[in-house]
């Protein structure tokens, strides 16, 4: 692979995974940290040799904190993946999976879930569900589901009003459910 095109690729990946750590207040603008920026700049040296010494030296930086861990890089997939995971869990916006809901296209905020249920149990309050990805929804009614959920159910959660979430087993009625942390 050319250097022009790795340079290329890595601008790429970093342009994805750069995001503020602090931004808080909407209408501050959002600064690429310094690291990806030095790349960035290389761009407007004119001279082409000087250009390529420049984005050879500062992808050489960026491969060097990547390994070092002091640079995490992460394409589209891999945050909606990890925004996937999180479903329903009341974080505060550290702004590393792309801002909060307000600054997402409709297509990056995740709405639903659809799951299998991997394990059932009863809890005071209804049924604690275990999905096969390992996370784990509780009941917070005693409403009826509609159905005796088993293992290998499909269960649907859907963000519902005010930070709250409803889930329908097997397309039965809805119920109130909160993630847990077991």
């Amino acid at each position: 692979m050319s250097r022009l095109r790795t340079v290329s690729i890595a601008t790429l990946a970093l342009a994805l995974a750069a995001v503020p750590a602090g931004a808080k207040d909407k209408d501050e603008t959002k600064v690429a940290p310094k690291i990806f920026q030095d790349v960035v700049d290389c761009r407007k040296i004119e001279a082409d040799a000087e250009r390529l010494a420049c984005y050879d030296s500062k992808v050489a930086s960026l491969e060097s904190a990547q390994q070092n861990k002091q640079l995490y890089i992460a394409d589209k997939e891999e945050v909606k993946k990890s925004r996937r995971g999180l479903f329903g869990l009341a974080l505060p916006d550290l702004g590393i999976f792309g801002g909060d809901d307000e600054d997402d296209t409709d297509e990056d905020v995740i709405k639903q879930i659809e799951a299998v249920i991997k394990t059932v149990r009863t809890s005071s309050t209804g049924y604690v569900f275990t999905l096969e990805d390992g996370a784990v929804w509780a009941q917070t009614e005693d409403r009826y589901p509609g159905i005796t959920p088993k293992a290998g159910h499909k269960i649907l959660i859907k963000r519902a009003a005010m930070g709250s979430y409803v889930g329908s087993v097997e397309g039965r009625p809805s119920f109130r459910i909160k993630r847990r942390i077991d």
